[in-house]
């Protein structure tokens, strides 16, 4: 049974069917009383700057979530055809990450920039920083499937 079990194992990488990891990372860097700013980091790449909520003790729609290491799942749903999704979140629900460019725009989600405004608590260029999280996890611009990988996302 192990060789069978090993053999299948192969025969799934071999195919391309085995699962890959894609992780993601907000380091969170600066906190002000009207936002949290930071970066957002793919498999060891710095792709954007984030922006969420400031911290007010995970209450929700007015806060960032909690530091830790939350599952994401794919959202198709959306007017932009594509989102990440956080699960399990503590006390929350559709928790995801966006464009937008100001946390008026925010639920305790987090947006995404090519540049960020500290004064301003903004980012800029969203659809832009977007589209290059989406091509890191699809591997290209223009997906015609989608690859099977499990989504980790850590607040730090």
């Amino acid at each position: 049974m192990k060789k069978l079990s090993c053999m299948l194992l192969v025969i799934q990488v071999y195919c391309g069917f085995a699962q890959n990891q894609f992780n993601l990372t907000i380091e969170r860097k600066l906190t002000t009383a009207h936002c949290t700013l930071g970066y957002l980091i793919a498999d060891d790449e710095v792709l954007c700057y984030s922006l969420e909520l400031p911290w007010k003790d995970n209450q929700n729609n007015i806060s960032c979530i909690p530091e830790g290491t939350y599952d994401g799942i794919l959202r198709y749903d959306k007017t932009d055809g594509w989102r990440i999704q956080l699960k399990d979140v503590p006390n929350r629900t559709g928790v995801q990450i966006h464009m937008g460019n100001y946390t008026s725009q925010i639920k305790g989600c987090i947006l995404v920039g090519k540049s960020a405004s500290i004064d301003q608590c903004s980012v800029q260029n969203s659809a832009a920083a977007y589209q290059k999280l989406k091509k890191a996890f699809y591997g290209t611009s223009t997906p015609n499937s989608t690859p099977n990988k499990t989504i980790t996302l850590t607040f730090k």
